[in-house]
């Protein structure tokens, strides 16, 4: 059962960081009060955001301490590297120039 819920920490903490500039994008769309026109690009952007995140988590689970202890605090200890890791993956991305 930890492991599960860490795995779900690692994965939504990565999956958070990859879709935050999107949410960015909505909101600043929304201060200026322009219409969200949907676009396919959209969808294919959850869809990596989604695998990535799950090979992100593949990777990243087995260096998860297995001490985090129960429940929210292995969650959040999950979450918090998830995200993390994800970031520091954006920055190489940026800094190689994949995206």
């Amino acid at each position: 059962m930890e492991e599960l819920v860490i795995f779900l920490g690692v994965f939504l903490g990565c999956l958070a960081r990859s879709l935050i500039p999107f949410m960015r994008k909505l909101g600043k769309l929304a201060r200026e009060g322009k219409p969200l026109a949907w676009d396919h690009r959209y969808t294919v952007s959850l869809i990596v955001a989604v695998f990535v995140g799950f090979v992100a988590s593949m990777f990243v689970m087995p260096t998860v301490p297995a001490g985090l202890g129960s429940g929210i605090t292995a969650f959040c200890g999950a979450f918090l590297i998830g995200f993390g890791s994800n970031s520091i993956v954006n920055e190489i991305m940026k800094l190689v120039g994949v995206v």
